[in-house]
């Protein structure tokens, strides 16, 4: 049953603080062209992305699979390629099943297009046949020059419907920040230690607020990996 896949699914995740950027695009995937960055599977339930910065990837920043139910909340999308945040139930997994609706709540997030992002683009898209519970405020969009780019598009000609719903209870703690202070709120705090970032961060950072870089096939495109001398620490 629906409730048995929820069950035996992943379910209470808090996603918060990351830095999702320069995921390689035609590089070693079996399925070629695989620049992405988060994807939520099917009947996955209460999931919280907040506060992430996702810099230079083609899709899923982030992408909803059939089903799941989650609130992205004061995020920070730049330079992303065909999609930015994606819901989309695939038919053929879908196959001997009754459809089920997706849940998403979407607030305070920011999608600043850059010199990968085609135009125009929408915040949020919808794929698949699948129908999409959306509750949508204060998010903004805008292309290159700051020109606001649309809120929601499609990728699917199904009868697939987005259903506006009243605000649900958000999850507990978060106070979204308002859209227009965010960039600055996620510049300070995405990464594992922002206060002290390395080179890869510094520069990733610093090209969203000037507005450059790219997606990406190979690292060396960027300086490749850097190499650190091992370091340690007696046990006691």
């Amino acid at each position: 049953t629906l409730a048995d896949f929820r069950a035996a699914t992943s379910h209470r995740i808090t996603f918060s603080h990351n830095l999702i950027a320069e995921v390689l695009a035609h590089s070693t995937h079996a399925k070629g062209e695989h620049s992405k960055g988060s994807l939520i599977h099917d009947h996955v339930q209460q999931i919280l992305i907040v506060g992430n910065l996702y810099a230079h990837n083609y899709e899923r920043s982030p992408m909803f699979k059939a089903d799941v139910s989650g609130q992205i909340i004061n995020n920070l999308i730049y330079d992303p390629g065909q999609r930015a945040v994606h819901y989309n139930l695939i038919p053929e997994e879908w196959a001997g099943h009754e459809y089920a609706v997706g849940r998403m709540v979407l607030i305070g997030n920011v999608l600043r297009a850059g010199p990968s992002t085609p135009t125009p683009l929408a915040l949020l898209m919808l794929g698949g046949s699948g129908d999409l519970e959306v509750h949508a405020r204060d998010n903004l969009a805008v292309d290159r020059i700051g020109e606001p780019l649309p809120q929601r598009g499609r990728y699917t000609t199904s009868s697939a419907r987005f259903i506006d719903i009243e605000a649900p209870p958000l999850a507990p703690g978060v106070q979204p920040q308002p859209a227009t202070d965010v960039q600055d709120w996620v510049i300070s705090n995405a990464g594992a230690r922002p206060w002290d970032r390395d080179d890869v961060d510094r520069r990733i950072v610093a090209n969203v607020i000037e507005g450059r870089g790219k997606i990406i096939d190979h690292e060396d495109e960027v300086g490749g990996y850097p190499h650190y001398e091992p370091t340690a620490q007696p046990f006691v």
